[in-house]
């Protein structure tokens, strides 16, 4: 009488031979690629989710980590001062001043000046009034180039451009 069991465990310690043969032939360079593939795919997929604002929440806690672009501690770059004046009529609020389309400034009173650097786009928003506005240019500092003292620009609720900066060297 045969026992079958013997040759059953002998199947498996053939197979379990022909496994680790299989892995040890799969060779380290494989390893690593396959490594390389699931990575990859994890990034791009983390990436896709950071874009999206409603996961981001997810995955980042603090939003301060992302910084923000140079501000008033920039010392790179060379300073102007443009004024402003606003004529024929009182000090309005409701009219802003907009540097590259961020509010610095509001008419409480009939001249404001503001600091500006190279690049710079000014703008006044009248959105907010329908009253009819007209703004005068009336000073810049003498390494700014390409504004023009003097203008005058007409504003009946809407976002117009009054000049952009350019800074001599």
């Amino acid at each position: 009488m045969k026992v079958i069991v013997f040759r059953a465990r002998k199947k498996r310690k053939r197979r379990s031979e022909n496994m680790a043969k299989r892995l040890i032939n799969f060779g380290f360079e494989k390893i690593l690629f396959f490594t390389f593939v699931c990575l990859f795919i994890a990034i791009v997929f983390i990436q896709g989710t950071l874009l999206n604002p409603s996961l981001r929440s997810y995955l980042v806690k603090d939003d301060e980590v992302n910084g923000r672009p140079l501000g008033e501690e920039e010392y790179l770059y060379k300073e102007g001062e443009i004024s402003i004046a606003l004529l024929a009529s009182e000090s309005n609020e409701d009219l802003k001043l907009l540097v590259n389309g961020e509010e610095v400034a509001v008419f409480n009173q009939n001249l404001v000046t503001i600091p500006v650097k190279d690049g710079d786009v000014v703008e006044v928003d009248a959105s907010s009034t329908d009253q009819e506005a007209v703004l005068e240019i009336i000073s810049a500092s003498e390494n700014i180039s390409g504004v023009e003292v003097g203008k005058r620009i007409k504003v009946n609720s809407n976002i117009e451009e009054i000049t952009r900066i350019s800074i001599k060297e």
